[in-house]
């Protein structure tokens, strides 16, 4: 009943925000107006670049990389709804070669063992460029090793969190499942959609490393159920504002409302790109049966000195009352910094380092239900620094491989006893 009411109360709400465009956010699958030319590198973008633009719900708008429109699918992208989507695996040495096969904490390629990370299908009707009303929608399949990060309370798990059909090592989630009304200028979302906290996202072909960074892992919410509105006031900034059951909920032991929103600027010579994403409300705590405040915001800026050259920085910072054990609030907070550089049309280059302070030890831990060891309460400092290569010799296929280090200064030990660690990873995506 408390769910059935809250559903109601968001459609209430979201009746008086029809005021969004989804034009400069490229999270309605449409293809944007290109951010720089095509032989720049963004952070978000792999070369083929299909999926990303259709698949991610990015803060910046997403240039169209060379080779959009030769990717081959196997479905004609011209029929009323589109079907379309990736196979994505791949693999990860761990020099600290672990017995129990987990790469420290991770939630995203957490074992050093041959993974099968994503099955990921897209049905979607687009909304025309009309100045009149359209109806459109997207539905999600996702299969492999990565459906916990996409995973709802309430639907893939029960209302309390626990597992429900998926079992550890691959099982189904539906990432998005929602209706769109509008136009290319004003539109609104209702239903399941991923979030627009933050910089990374869940789709492979929507991330230039196989890796993560601690704030996409530990940091935000990855889904929200509910609504949300998106304006375009000028060609070169765009608003967001809506209301969604928190983070990652369908439905939970308590539904609290909460506050998603945020606003983007990009210059009209695309050199600067400027956002700034924030979501608060109740949400569970520590504490079992307590809720508290919980804010988290994401800064993210761009720079794209020349056409080959693109620097990213993502500042983001979250709180929560009642959020420790103990019943004081918690925090956490970083700093992401990408550096990427196009060394030719099908082969660029990217750098990723990171900061990440789990203040309190409240986010960085294991996955019991996955069988991970490495849980405790890690308070302290975790860096990682991480070097990698996208290779695409068709424009359906991109080879991912990278170098990741990674080191913790804090209480306790993340890295399978270890303060720090090395990883080898190599992954490859085929777009269908």
């Amino acid at each position: 009943m408390k769910a059935r009411n809250f559903q109601l109360r968001i459609c209430a709400a979201i009746s008086l925000l029809i005021l969004g465009a989804n034009h400069g956010w490229a999270d309605n699958g449409a293809a944007p107006a290109p951010m720089a030319p095509a032989s720049s590198t963004l952070p978000e973008m792999t070369p083929s670049g299909s999926a990303l633009n259709r698949g991610v719900k990015h803060l910046f708008p997403q240039a169209v990389p060379k080779g959009e429109d030769n990717v081959k699918h196997l479905f004609p992208q011209g029929w009323p709804i589109s079907l379309r989507g990736w196979v994505s695996g791949g693999y990860v040495f761990n020099g600290n070669t672990p017995s129990s096969h987990f790469n420290g904490p991770y939630n995203e390629v957490d074992r050093n063992q041959p993974q099968l990370n994503q099955v990921y299908f897209i049905a979607e009707k687009t909304l025309r460029d009309t100045n009149g009303i359209d109806v459109g929608g997207r539905f999600d399949v996702l299969f492999g090793n990565d459906f916990f990060l996409a995973q709802s309370n309430g639907l893939e798990r029960t209302e309390a969190g626990a597992p429900k059909w998926n079992q550890q090592l691959h099982g189904f989630a539906l990432p998005q499942m929602y209706a769109e009304i509008g136009n290319k200028t004003v539109s609104v979302k209702l239903g399941h959609f991923y979030t627009i906290i933050g910089y990374e996202g869940v789709p492979a072909a929507g991330n230039f490393f196989y890796s993560k960074s601690y704030s996409y892992q530990f940091a935000g919410p990855f889904t929200h159920w509910g609504g949300l509105a998106t304006v375009n006031i000028t060609p070169q900034l765009t608003a967001r504002g809506g209301v969604v059951n928190g983070w990652d909920s369908l439905s939970g032991v308590e539904n609290n409302p909460a506050f998603l929103g945020g606003i983007k600027y990009v210059t009209t010579d695309q050199f600067f790109t400027g956002s700034l994403a924030v979501i608060t409300g109740q949400e569970p705590s520590s504490i079992p049966g307590q809720f508290g405040l919980r804010t988290r915001y994401s800064a993210l800026v761009t720079l794209r000195p020349t056409q080959r050259l693109e620097y990213t920085f993502h500042q983001h910072y979250s709180a929560q009352a009642n959020g420790t054990v103990n019943g004081t609030a918690a925090s956490w907070y970083g700093v992401d910094q990408y550096l990427n550089y196009s060394l030719h049309k099908v082969v660029k280059t990217g750098l990723r380092f990171e900061w990440f302070r789990d203040a309190d030890g409240t986010r960085v831990s294991g996955s019991e239900f996955r069988g991970n060891p490495n849980r405790g309460a890690f308070a302290g400092d975790f860096f990682s620094i991480t070097g990698g290569v996208n290779y695409t010799p068709h424009p359906n296929i991109t080879f991912r491989p990278e170098v990741r280090y990674d080191w913790f200064s804090g209480e306790g030990r993340p890295f399978n006893g270890n303060n720090n660690q090395v990883m080898v990873g190599i992954n490859a995506y085929v777009q269908y």
